[in-house]
């Protein structure tokens, strides 16, 4: 199938369409680019270079985060867009489980961070049954504190995810941190993900698909306490 795939959950940006003749064309932002100005530029080359035109796709899939509240928007934003305007079918992604795909086959639990702002991580945690079995994901993705977050951490897990820029304190002694590559989102890992929620028969309507907040940003409860009681 054609398809396209994007996140922006991060401040490090992934796109990737994927061909029916098996050809695949990536593209990743670095992290002082603005998706707000980069994203549809580089989905139209990355469509360009796979010879198809948004009309040629079967289907759009996108990362929901949670993560960057802008980014998030923004990526979600022009996925809905293309999908409504060419009337294309849409899903939507797990953005933390996308990255604890990067995790190596022998890792059996994988802890995925990601800032979750006011001193905070989104934490999301993932375990195999064995050696290159599938992940599995053994906890809701919830908001913890670093101490409670690391307070968790009862096995030898391998830790990675855009939140591991925010650790201020040393990780108990039987967890490990990734190496930096491994802590963002890829376009091989999104394109294997979005194939899997498609081949799931998951959609979703653009109308109604919202992002995975978890929480409200920091100027929307700074506006709800200066409104009258």
């Amino acid at each position: 199938m054609n398809l396209l795939a994007l996140d922006t959950s991060t401040n490090r940006a992934a796109v990737v369409v994927a061909t029916t003749d098996g050809a695949v064309h990536t593209a990743a932002s670095d992290p002082d680019q603005r998706h707000g100005r980069n994203l549809i530029p580089v989905i139209r080359d990355l469509l360009r270079e796979a010879n198809l035109t948004v009309a040629d796709l079967d289907g759009i899939a996108v990362g929901l985060g949670p993560g960057s509240y802008t980014g998030l928007r923004i990526g979600l934003t022009a996925a809905k867009t293309l999908a409504y305007t060419a009337g294309k079918p849409l899903a939507g992604l797990d953005s933390l489980e996308m990255i604890a795909r990067n995790a190596p086959d022998e890792e059996r639990f994988v802890s995925v961070i990601a800032d979750a702002q006011r001193g905070d991580l989104y934490v999301a945690n993932f375990a195999r049954t064995e050696s290159a079995a599938p992940l599995v994901r053994t906890s809701p993705t919830r908001i913890e504190s670093l101490a409670e977050w690391t307070a968790g951490l009862a096995v030898p897990t391998l830790v990675l995810g855009p939140g591991l820029e925010r650790l201020t304190a040393p990780l108990p002694a039987h967890a490990r941190t990734a190496p930096a590559a491994m802590s963002w989102p890829d376009g091989g890992r999104l394109l294997l993900l979005a194939r899997d929620v498609w081949a799931a028969g998951r959609r979703d309507d653009p109308m109604f698909l919202e992002p995975q907040y978890l929480r409200r940003s920091a100027a929307e409860e700074q506006w709800e306490r200066k409104q009258p009681v």
